[in-house]
């Protein structure tokens, strides 16, 4: 009989949302618009959901906001520039090179974060990409590539 009790509250429970995992999850970062601005509210939504070590470091978090763990390129090169006191905004550049697609060669990503307490918060994100040769432009751009 307690057995068929402590089942029937797990149930509830269960059903209830209370007991289960129901961590959120951050699946990348959204489509850049065609000036290269990402939005970054869904990121800090998720950030303030989550209490994870990455959100101490504003490289740390670039590589979550780009999901840097399910990427696939031939070079990762992360770049944090801190404001002179270490205190105010911090920039990181990432920039991905070596895709493996036939016109982008590169995506670069340049990131602005504040500090918020002991964690970061993402306030700017934008994107730009570099063609393969003869597929468009060698410099960072927004523009498509063909």
């Amino acid at each position: 009989m307690r057995y068929l009790a402590y089942a029937a509250s797990f149930v509830v429970l269960a059903a209830a949302g209370c007991g289960t995992d129901s961590e959120a999850t951050w699946g990348g970062p959204p489509d850049p618009a065609a000036d290269g601005t990402v939005a970054v509210e869904a990121f800090n939504a998720y950030a303030a959901d989550v209490d994870d070590a990455w959100e101490g470091s504003a490289a740390m978090s670039a590589a979550e906001f780009l999901r840097l763990d399910e990427r696939s390129v031939t070079r990762t090169t992360i770049e944090a520039e801190a404001s002179g006191e270490g205190n105010g905004p911090e920039t990181v550049v990432v920039t991905l090179d070596g895709l493996l697609d036939d016109s982008v060669r590169a995506e670069r990503w340049t990131l602005r974060f504040l500090p918020d307490g002991d964690d970061y918060e993402l306030t700017h994100a934008a994107w730009a990409q570099r063609c393969q040769p003869d597929r468009g432009h060698q410099e960072f751009s927004p523009e498509l590539c063909v």
